[in-house]
C-alpha cells in the first residue's frame, strides 16, 4: 500500500500562521562550538570500564519522521498546542485568545529543558550555533529528496550506532508505514486501539457484536501477515486505561443503544488521540464504555494468541490534551490479572514509563514477568531521564527496561536521546558499581539489556 510520506502529525507540524523568525526566536548568546564533539569536555559516558557510547542502541519507539525545517516541525507543534487550549466554534475575541495561546505554546516549545539539551546536541555535533537558525542549516541540507533524507537519517544511525528502531505507523492500518528509513534499521507497530472506537465501527458498516470481533481479528491477523511487531493502545488521550469485565450480552446491548442515537458526525479526518463523542444522556456515555471495555480486552488476548505485545501509552508531559487520570498505570493491574489474558500470555509495554509515576511502572515489571517498560519521550528530558532510570532500576530487571527515544520531527531527534540515554545510564550505572557493590560485569549486563538487548528479545529483532 503506497502512502504519502506526510503523517498527519507532520501534517499538524506544517499548520499554523505563526511568525516563525518572530515566534521561535532564539538569542545565540553561546556562540559556535568545537565541530564533532560529541561528549562534553567532562568525558565519554563511562560506567566503570565500560564506555557505553560503543554499546549499540535499539530504539524500542519512535514515529515517523518529517522531512522538514526544525523550526517548521515546532511551529507546527504550537500551533497544535495553541489550538488546544482555545475553544472549539466561532465567536467575538476568537483571535485574540488564539494570539495568546500562541504565546504560551511558544513558551512550552521553546523554553523546555529538551530545547536546551537538544540544541547544544547539535551544536556540539556539527559545529554551528545552538540556535533555530543554525539546527536549520544542517536539516535544511537533506531535505530535498527521498533519497537525501534517507542518507541523513542512516548519517544519524551510524553516528550514534543505533541499530535498528521500533516505527509505530502513523495511522491505525494494518501495513507498514511508508518510511525513508532504510528497510534494514526499522521494524513495525500498528495503533490498535481505533478498532474499539464507535466511529471505526460505523465507518465499517458493522451493526452486530460478532461482526465487529470478526473484523477486529481480520485486521490484526492482517497485520500479523505484513509483519507487524506489536499492537498500540493509545487510549488514555481520550479515556482511562481501567477495564470493567462486561459480558458479551452487556456489550451487545450497549452497542444497540448507541447505534440507536449515534453521535453527529465530524466532517474532519479522526485522529486516534481525539475525544470521544459526548453523548446527551449520560447513559449513552456509560454504554460506549462499556462497548470499548469489551473490544479492548478482546484485543489483548488476540494479541497474545498472535504472540505480539500490546504497547500501552501511559505518561503525562509536554502535550496539553493527557490527562493524568486517564494516564494513571494503576487501573492496570486488573488487566494483567485477568485470567483469560493470563491464559493468552499477553505481553505488555508500558511506554513512557508511566511518568510521573515511574515508581508504579517498576512495580509492575517487578511483579509481572509480562510487563516491561521504556523510557521514550523522557530520554529527551535528562533530568527526568535520571529519576526514570533511578526509579526503574531500584525494583526492576534489566531485562524489563527498553531504550525508546518517540522521537517524531527531524532525525537529529533519535541521535539526541541515544546520546541522553547513554549519558544518563552511565551515570546511574556507575552509582551501582561505586555505591551498592555490584560488579564491572553486572552493570555491563545491564546496559546492554536496557540500551539493545531487551528490544531485540521483546520485539524479535535479529
Amino acid at each position: 500500500m503506497k502512502r504519502s510520506m506526510l503523517s498527519r502529525r507532520a501534517a499538524l507540524a506544517a499548520v499554523g500562521s505563526i511568525p516563525i523568525a518572530a515566534a521561535l526566536a532564539t538569542p545565540a548568546e553561546h556562540g559556535t562550538t568545537r565541530p564533532n564533539t560529541r561528549y562534553p569536555a567532562s568525558g565519554r559516558p563511562m560506567a566503570g570500564s565500560l564506555d557505553l557510547s560503543e554499546v549499540q542502541i535499539v530504539d524500542s519507539h519512535m514515529h515517523p519522521l518529517a522531512r522538514k525545517l526544525i523550526s517548521q516541525a515546532y511551529a507546527g507543534q504550537i500551533a497544535q498546542f495553541a489550538s488546544l487550549a482555545v475553544p472549539a466554534g466561532n465567536y467575538p475575541g476568537k483571535s485574540d485568545l488564539m494570539a495568546h495561546a500562541s504565546e504560551g505554546g511558544t513558551e512550552l516549545v521553546m523554553e523546555a529543558p529538551r530545547r536546551t539539551g537538544y540544541f547544544n546536541y547539535v551544536a556540539r555535533t556539527y559545529g554551528v550555533a545552538p540556535t533555530l537558525e543554525g539546527f536549520d542549516s544542517i536539516t535544511s541540507r537533506y531535505i530535498d529528496s527521498d533519497e537525501d533524507f534517507s542518507r541523513y537519517i542512516t548519517s544519524v544511525f551510524d553516528r550514534e550506532k543505533i541499530a535498528t528502531v521500533v516505527l509505530q505507523a502513523a495511522e491505525p492500518a494494518p501495513a507498514a508505514p511508508a518510511t525513508a528509513i532504510p528497510p534494514d534499521r526499522y521494524v513495525w507497530t500498528t495503533v490498535v486501539s481505533e478498532l474499539t472506537r464507535l466511529r471505526w465501527i460505523m465507518s465499517q458498516g458493522l451493526t452486530t457484536l460478532p461482526d465487529i470481533l470478526a473484523k477486529i481479528d481480520e485486521t490484526m491477523e492482517a497485520a500479523m501477515e505484513r509483519g507487524v511487531r506489536g499492537f498500540k493502545n493509545m487510549s488514555a488521550y481520550y479515556r482511562p486505561l481501567a477495564l470493567s469485565r462486561p459480558s458479551a450480552a452487556e456489550a451487545d446491548a450497549a452497542l444497540r443503544m448507541l447505534l440507536k442515537s449515534p453521535p453527529a458526525g465530524d466532517a474532519k479526518a479522526p485522529a486516534p488521540t481525539d475525544p470521544n463523542p459526548v453523548f446527551a444522556d449520560p447513559k449513552n456515555g456509560s454504554a460506549l464504555t462499556t462497548l470499548e471495555d469489551f473490544l479492548f480486552k478482546h484485543i489483548y488476548v488476540k494479541a497474545g494468541r498472535l504472540e505480539r505485545p500490546i504497547i500501552i501509552h501511559s505518561a503525562v508531559a509536554l502535550h496539553p490534551a493527557l490527562r493524568m487520570d486517564f494516564n494513571d498505570p494503576r487501573p492496570l493491574y486488573a488487566v494483567f490479572t485477568d485470567p483469560d489474558i493470563q491464559e493468552a500470555r499477553t505481553q505488555f509495554v508500558l511506554i513512557h514509563a508511566g511518568y510521573p509515576t515511574p515508581d508504579v511502572v517498576a512495580a509492575f515489571i517487578s511483579q509481572f514477568p509480562n510487563v516491561y517498560t521504556d523510557v521514550s519521550f523522557y530520554s529527551k528530558y535528562p533530568g527526568a531521564l535520571l529519576e526514570v532510570y533511578r526509579s526503574l532500576l531500584a525494583l526492576g530487571p534489566s531485562n524489563k527496561i527498553m531504550h525508546g527515544s518517540d522521537a517524531n520531527t527531524v532525525p537529529e531527534e533519535l541521535g539526541y536521546c541515544a546520546w541522553n540515554s547513554r549519558a544518563v545510564l552511565a551515570k546511574v550505572l556507575t552509582e551501582y558499581k561505586e555505591s551498592f557493590g555490584w560488579t564491572q560485569a553486572d552493570i555491563t549486563k545491564m546496559a546492554d539489556n536496557i540500551l539493545h538487548r531487551t528490544a531485540r528479545a521483546f520485539y524479535g529483532i535479529r
